[in-house]
C-alpha cells in the first residue's frame, strides 16, 4: 500500500499513455484486420513515435526509481514495488511491455497476483518460459531488496512443474531464505487455482 507521504514516482500521464500502448500490442497481437487498416494503424503509430522521440530522455537507465527515501519507504510498506520499479519489464507501470502484475510486501515476503495476456504466449495457450523465468527473477530481486538485501542475480534454477496459462489469474510469492555475507539466497513460485506451476531458487550477489 502506498502512503501518503511517499514520494510521487509515477507521472499519472506517462502511466496513462504507456498503458494504452499496452492495449495496442494486445490488439496487434490477436489482429487479423486487412491490409489498409493495417496501413491507417501503421501511421498513426509513425505520427505518435515522432511526437515523443521530440521528447526522448537521455541515458543511463534503469528499472528503479531511487532517491533517498525509496528504500526506506519500500521497506516499510508505504510505497509499492510497482513504485520502486516503475520501468521493470514485469511489473513496471511505466514500460508499455510489461503484463503490469501486481506485487505487494506481505511482512517479509512478496506476493502478488495477475495475468499474462495472450502477447507472453509460447506453446499453445501458454506462458512463454522465459517470461515465468523473468517474473520469478523479479519477485526474488524485490524480496531481497525489501529485506535490505538488494544483490545482483548470481545463478537461478527454474523448475516448470506445470504449463503456466495465459489469460488466467495467477499468484506469485517471494521470500528471501538466508543472507550470508554477500551471499543471499531467496526462493519464488508461481501458482494458478492454487497448483505450482513454476519456483525458482536463486543466489543473489550484494555489491561490494
Amino acid at each position: 500500500m502506498t502512503s501518503a507521504k511517499s514520494p510521487k514516482i509515477v507521472a499519472p500521464a506517462l502511466e496513462d499513455t504507456i498503458e494504452s500502448c499496452s492495449r495496442l500490442a494486445d490488439a496487434l497481437r490477436i489482429s487479423d484486420a486487412p491490409d489498409e487498416v493495417l496501413e491507417e494503424v501503421r501511421a498513426r503509430i509513425e505520427s505518435a513515435v515522432g511526437l515523443l522521440r521530440a521528447h526522448a530522455r537521455q541515458g543511463p537507465h534503469s528499472q528503479a526509481v531511487m532517491n533517498q527515501h525509496t528504500a526506506e519507504f519500500f521497506s516499510t510498506h508505504m510505497l509499492a514495488p510497482h513504485d520502486v520499479m516503475p520501468y521493470s519489464p514485469i511489473i513496471g507501470r511505466l514500460n508499455p511491455v510489461s503484463p503490469r502484475l501486481e506485487f505487494h510486501a506481505v511482512g517479509n515476503r512478496i506476493e502478488g497476483r495477475g495475468v499474462f495476456p495472450v502477447r507472453f504466449v509460447g506453446a499453445p495457450q501458454t506462458v512463454h518460459g522465459g517470461m515465468v523465468a523473468m517474473a520469478l527473477d523479479e519477485l526474488m530481486g524485490l524480496v531481497n531488496f525489501l529485506n535490505g538485501a538488494g544483490a545482483f542475480t548470481g545463478t537461478m534454477t527454474v523448475r516448470y512443474h506445470r504449463p503456466t496459462p495465459i489469460e488466467r489469474e495467477l499468484t506469485f510469492l517471494g521470500e528471501m531464505v538466508e543472507a550470508d555475507g554477500r551471499k543471499v539466497k531467496s526462493r519464488a513460485e508461481i501458482r494458478c487455482d492454487g497448483e505450482l506451476m513454476a519456483s525458482a531458487e536463486g543466489l543473489f550477489i550484494r555489491p561490494r
